[in-house]
């Protein structure tokens, strides 16, 4: 789901907010290695691979990274152009940045199929991966997000549209270096601690880093075409859907889980994970138990990630 949930706070805040100004603090890297935040040991599990939503970096799974590390070995990571990663050298539609990901699995020796966990707009991209890489990957987990099935139902297209007017004001503001008040609008509610909080803090504040967040948002409705004309995941691939809403009886959340049931509907093996009364980020933070219980039952499974027969090239 997109974050819709941050429009008031944005639209009240950015234009009392011209006569601040705001600092812009450069994280990225000199390097070319996109930043990795990896914990717990390696074990006969499948490594989990966590994808971050629009405007997301790795320190939104902060602490589901310390939850998940006790049972094996998870990483989070930055885009290309976001966080502690450096600039980004292609493009931001859906395959270049699963291409950034299948590069980065490799850099990091990753030869056995990993279990991809993807928030909000980030889950297109994990569907993406498993799309064009299905040999690669051991399972899915869809955390209040979007995916090719988003297609066939023109309420949740209008509600990928609104987001995409707020991710423009949201780069129109840092470009005012109003990047401080997006930062504190965002982030608001999130959860986050200590150094989470203060990267999270530090990626929104900088003009740059919320201009490929709005470009990436624009690639978002192209990139449910896309997905879609690559076949989606593989239904041989077992896949958790969790979806979650305030009020989970209002027609928007209702066509949001439709979409998710869709998408459980679609893998052979699925669990459909109900998470009422969770906002759109709280599965990251206080709901993150429903995303430890997905992690938990897909690396359970025997021979995970050996289902596909050929790579897409």
């Amino acid at each position: 789901m997109p974050c819709r949930r941050t429009s008031s706070a944005l639209l009240a805040l950015v234009l009392p907010a011209l006569i601040l100004g705001d600092a812009q603090a450069d994280t990225a890297p000199k390097d070319a290695s996109l930043y990795v935040d990896c914990r717990g040991a390696r074990t006969s599990a499948p490594t989990v691979i966590l994808e971050s939503g629009l405007f997301g970096t790795s320190a939104d799974w902060d602490r589901v990274l310390d939850d998940l590390a006790k049972d094996g070995r998870v990483c989070a990571y930055d885009r290309a152009g976001l966080g502690r990663s450096p600039p980004r050298a292609g493009g931001e539609d859906v395959e270049a940045i699963d291409r950034e990901l299948n590069g980065l699995l490799e850099t990091m020796g990753e030869t056995r199929p990993v279990i991809l966990v993807g928030h909000s707009n980030g889950a297109l991209y994990v569907e993406g991966f498993a799309a064009l890489w299905p040999k690669k990957v051991a399972g899915l987990v869809y955390v209040n997000g979007v995916n090719s099935n988003d297609l066939d139902y023109p309420p949740l297209i209008a509600d990928l549209k609104h987001e995409r007017g707020l991710a423009n004001l949201a780069a129109t503001a840092g470009k005012l270096g109003l990047g401080s008040v997006i930062a504190w609008a965002i982030n608001a509610g999130s959860g986050l601690k200590g150094d989470a909080a203060r990267r999270k803090r530090e990626m929104l504040s900088h003009a740059d880093q919320l201009k490929v967040g709005r470009n990436e948002d624009r690639a978002m409705i192209p990139g449910l075409s896309a997905v879609r004309a690559l076949g989606g995941a593989p239904a041989t691939i077992p896949t958790v859907v969790i979806v979650g809403a305030p009020d989970p009886k209002t027609p928007l959340a209702k066509a949001w889980r439709a979409a998710g049931l869709a998408l459980a509907r679609r893998a052979r093996t699925s669990w459909m994970l109900d998470a009422d009364g969770a906002t759109h980020t709280s599965p990251l933070a206080r709901d993150r138990a429903h995303v430890a219980a997905a992690v938990r039952w897909l690396r359970s499974m025997p021979s995970a990630g050996a289902r596909a027969e050929t790579d897409r090239p």
